[in-house]
Parts: structure tokens; sequence; C-alpha cells
């Protein structure tokens, strides 16, 4: 039960820091590749078996875990930009409800049934994402276009990243895992210090010491989110584990988003948020 608790707080956790990037005027792309830099050297600190370069190249996952690298670091971009402009509330519930794309990848790729609860479970799950992204108003505006196509494109990429972590871990038949996900990780850095070396050398930043202090909080926090929801599957079957993961993360984002960051919610919010909640649980959880 620990590592599932820990696995919910440090996965809120992650919203949270990005949320306070904006408040201290982080450079987002220097946090982020430092939050990338800072979670693969834990992962390579605490992993247990090591690949030699010959064995790597020759591992079934690596050309998937490349594409899978970049995924993780396109995806997070959203989620900071995201989480600035729409709050950490929309936004951890938009990577959530990205449950449902995994599960039609497990229909249509992975060849699984889809029954009549689950069915239902998308389509609230839809109806959740309209009401919690759209509930504020009319997008009349380019700031509010932005608030409502980011939560958006977070929907797609996060769901998107769960199918290729998916597609990763079919391909591992070792037991590597642990180095498979920091591998990931150093992928993400190596595309993070591009971007910032972009940024540097075109004028558009300068360098700034304060968002290596932010990207160590995340990279640390980030890595123990996903090696806690790991820990946890073992002491958990998934139609157990995913729906109190999801659950709690959209509570304690939301619980702290209103508590620290005053963010505030309309009555659509509140009906998405609960929509969004009965969906996760009809998509997760196997009667």
């Amino acid at each position: 039960m620990i590592y599932l608790v820990l696995a919910i707080v440090f996965s809120t956790g992650v919203f949270v820091t990005m949320r306070i990037f904006k408040r201290f005027e982080m450079d987002n792309h220097q946090a982020l590749m430092w939050n990338y830099i800072f979670a693969t050297i834990t992962g390579f600190l605490i992993c247990r078996q090591y690949d030699t370069i010959p064995q790597l190249v020759h591992e079934s996952w690596f050309g998937l875990s490349i594409l899978t690298g970049f995924w993780f670091i396109f995806t997070y971009l959203l989620m900071t930009a995201s989480t600035q402009s729409s709050g950490i509330t929309i936004t951890s519930l938009s990577s959530k409800l990205s449950v449902v794309l995994p599960t039609l990848a497990g229909v249509l790729i992975f060849q699984e049934h889809l029954n009549l609860k689950v069915s239902i479970g998308i389509v609230l799950a839809l109806v959740a994402l309209v009401l919690v992204v759209g509930g504020n108003g009319k997008p009349t505006d380019k700031f509010q276009i932005t608030k409502l196509l980011l939560p958006l494109l977070i929907f797609f990429g996060t769901g998107i990243g769960d199918i290729l972590m998916k597609l990763n871990e079919q391909r591992n038949a070792a037991d590597n895992m642990g180095f498979m996900i920091a591998f990931i990780y150093s992928i993400a850095m190596l595309f993070g210090i591009i971007l910032v070396a972009y940024d540097l050398i075109s004028g558009k930043s300068k360098w700034q010491m304060k968002s290596l202090l932010g990207g160590i909080a995340l990279g640390v926090i980030n890595f123990f989110s996903t090696f806690c929801v790991f820990h946890a599957m073992r002491y958990f079957d998934n139609v157990v584990l995913f729906p109190i993961y999801n659950i709690g993360v959209v509570c304690l984002t939301a619980l702290v988003g209103w508590l620290l960051f005053k963010e505030k919610l309309t009555w659509k919010n509140y009906l998405g948020l609960a929509i969004a909640i009965i969906a996760v649980v009809l998509i997760t959880v196997k009667l």
C-alpha cells in the first residue's frame, strides 16, 4: 500500500513542480533538461543490471525506446505549458483521461474484448474532458484557445505514450525493466540537451541556475513516480491499482490546486471531475 500512496503523491508532485516553474520564472526547457538528467542519474544509480553497448543495440526494445524517450520530453513540454496556463487540475485530469486511448489500442492492436461497460466509460471520459477543459467560458481569444488545445494535446500525447510503454514492456522479455526505463530517460535527456543548446545559441534564452534546482526536484520526483508505480504493480492487480492511482492523482491535484494556487473551478469543471472518476472506474475496473 505504501508504494501506491507514494505513487499518487509523487505523480501529483510532478504537476505541482511544473506549476511552480511559472511562479519562479524558470526556463521550462532548461528545467526539463535538468529533470531528465537527474531522472536518468537516479535510474542508473538504483539499477541492478546493465547492458553493454552491443547488448543494448540488440535489445528488441532498443529502437522503440528511442521513440518513447522523445515522446516523454514532448509530452512533458506540453504538460508544463498546460499547468502554467490551464492549471494543474485540468492538466492532470486530461492526462489521466487518456486511459481511453490505450483501452482502444487494446481492442484494435492487442485484440482485447471491449464490453458495454468499457464503451460507456470511454464516452463518459470524452464528455468529462469537454466539461473540464471547456467549462471556463468561450475560447474567444488566442489565450483561451491555447488553454483549450493544450489539455487536448496532453490527452492524446499521454495516451500514445502509454501505448508506447506497453509495446516496450511486451518487447522486454528479460528481467531488465529498470535499465530500460533509465535508458528511455536518457534518450529524453539527449533531446532536452539539444533543445536547450538551440535556445542558447539562437539567443531565445539565457542560462539560468535556478532552473537547475527546479529540474533536480522534478527529476527525482518524476523518476520515483514511475518507480513506485512499478513496485505497486508487484502487490496489486492492475484492475485494483490503476483505478485507485488515476482517481487518486486527479483528486489530489484538484485539492492541491485549490489550496496552494487558488485555482477556481466552475460547476461544469466539478461535474466533469465527477464524471471523470466514474469513467476511469468503468474503463479500468473489471466486474
